[in-house]
């Protein structure tokens, strides 16, 4: 044993005066004990230091630790003067869940007393609603069947509450980018909320920098139809949010609350924010069904509601805009028993900063189009009112056109009820480019291989060729002496076979 041990010595000490790691060869070679014996600890007070190092520098490139990197961009091409920017598609949500009108009219009383039970979101007086749908002999029976989704569609605001949309002085149905569909202009989306214009749905629409190229919309807010419940809360009006047309309004986090009877100027700003998909890596839209268009954490949000109501109750109360048939509407008397108990419920744990992450997992989006908006306002001047009233007056008035409803006390028939209804959104861009905020790795490859070779270099005076070196030397090793592999009984057969 003894001997086999002086031998492994031995081989160490060849290896070290053959390897290109120059420190490690004086452990052997040094004139005194002393000196050895300083250079072996040295040697080993280092190496434990330059693992460290390593270590820790493979850690911390397995955390990929990152910063954002800032650029403006153009909107297309690689000109200096890029020639348009892509307008974002705009949600308008009216306030008015509802209609006064349609609850009020006469074939539509039970939903009346349905609505305003649910729109509560009171579950005990739910309950009680509820039990009503067993009995064939009470009124409620009837409309057991009517889908939740059936009433917010005909019961929300109309589309031709869009009274105008212009850009450059154009009605937008002369514009190229609706040309060959005028019907692409706006079309209607339903949400939890209630109805929505979504105005260039399809992101067709470019515009200039500043007033050249703003887009100009007015919308009528109906304040005399305003149902019960939605005329006691404090606004009226409209909710708007500036998105990329792959995701929807019915998603969007927040967005601005504008009021009848003002003029808003609305200055947008482009933005791209990419992040690194190798860094959060639960952002990738496969992880969620993309019922919601592009993923960013309001469409997850909603995709996690749908599903939890779902699991429950084999419906939702609003099919998503991308559905596909995934999931299907809640008719009232599933709504009533038990949609909202499982939204009610649903919503306590999504909005329990302790349960929100577990129930819904939504991460931040890997790449996200935001349009950034500061909100001017001003009233809209009784001379404007006064100026066009003579053109609308026949429309507002006249109950064929929808909106005055003498039978529902909803009459207007001046320019103050135009000051009262009319809102008005000019929107336009502060700059034709795009800014970027790109996420970047701080510690790549690149930085791992120099720190290593770095610390290796400075402390041991190795390099990759002496970790090559030192791997074939433990290999040989454990060949030679743990196996026999190229050991003496090898050697002493070979010079057997040579000398017969």
């Amino acid at each position: 044993m003894k001997i086999t041990e002086m031998s492994w010595v031995r081989d160490f000490r060849d290896f070290a005066n053959d390897t290109s790691a120059h420190g490690v060869k004086y452990i052997f070679e040094g004139p005194y004990k002393l000196v050895k014996l300083l250079f072996l600890v040295t040697w080993l007070g280092l190496s434990i230091y330059a693992c460290n190092v390593i270590i820790t520098s493979v850690i911390t490139y397995v955390q990929k630790p990152t910063s954002t990197k800032f650029e403006v961009l153009q909107d297309s091409g690689m000109t200096d003067k890029p020639e348009s920017i892509k307008f974002p598609t705009i949600s308008v949500c009216s306030m008015n869940k509802v209609k006064k009108s349609f609850l009020d009219a006469e074939e539509n009383l039970l939903l009346k007393e349905y609505y305003e039970v649910l729109d509560t979101y009171d579950v005990a007086k739910a309950e009680e609603l509820a039990a009503r749908f067993e009995d064939p002999e009470d009124d409620m029976y009837q409309i057991k069947d009517v889908l939740y989704e059936d009433l917010i569609e005909k019961g929300g605001p109309s589309k031709d509450r869009l009274l105008k949309c212009q850009q450059r002085g154009q009605y937008c149905n002369t514009l190229k980018a609706f040309e060959n569909n005028v019907d692409r202009i706006s079309v209607m989306e339903n949400s939890m909320t209630g109805r929505c214009w979504r105005v260039n749905p399809d992101g067709e629409l470019q515009g200039k920098m500043g007033d050249y190229g703003s887009l100009k919309l007015m919308f009528w807010a109906d304040v005399q139809d305003y149902s019960t419940r939605t005329a006691d809360v404090e606004n009226q009006g409209f909710v708007v949010a500036f998105h990329d047309n792959g995701t929807y309004g019915s998603s969007m986090a927040s967005g601005f609350l504008m009021s009848p009877g003002t003029y808003y100027k609305a200055d947008l700003r482009r933005k791209a924010e990419i992040r690194r998909k190798d860094k959060i890596e639960s952002c990738d839209v496969s992880l969620v069904a993309n019922t919601y268009g592009s993923y960013n954490e309001g469409s997850c949000a909603l995709e996690c509601k749908d599903k939890a109501i779902h699991e429950a109750c084999g419906c939702v109360n609003v099919v998503p805009p991308l559905n596909d048939g995934k999931y299907r509407s809640c008719n009232l008397e599933e709504w009533v028993k038990c949609g909202l108990k499982a939204y009610r419920s649903w919503y306590n744990d999504y909005t329990n900063p302790d349960l929100s992450t577990k129930i819904c997992p939504c991460s931040t989006a890997c790449e996200e189009i935001r349009y950034e908006a500061q909100i001017s306002s001003s009233s809209v001047s009784p001379a404007f009112a006064q100026g066009i009233f003579p053109g609308v007056q026949p429309i507002i008035s006249l109950p064929q056109h929808g909106y005055s409803k003498p039978e529902f006390d909803i009459l207007y028939n001046s320019t103050e009820d135009i000051l009262k209804n009319v809102m008005v959104l000019e929107v336009l861009f502060t700059s034709m480019r795009t800014s970027e905020i790109r996420e970047i790795i701080n510690y790549d490859m690149g930085n791992l291989l120099g720190d290593i070779g770095g610390v290796l270099g400075l402390f041991l005076g190795a390099s990759l060729f002496t970790i090559l070196e030192f791997i074939q030397f433990v290999v040989f090793s454990i060949m030679k002496y743990c196996f026999n592999i190229g050991g003496p009984k090898h050697s002493a057969l070979n010079g057997e076979k040579e000398a017969i």
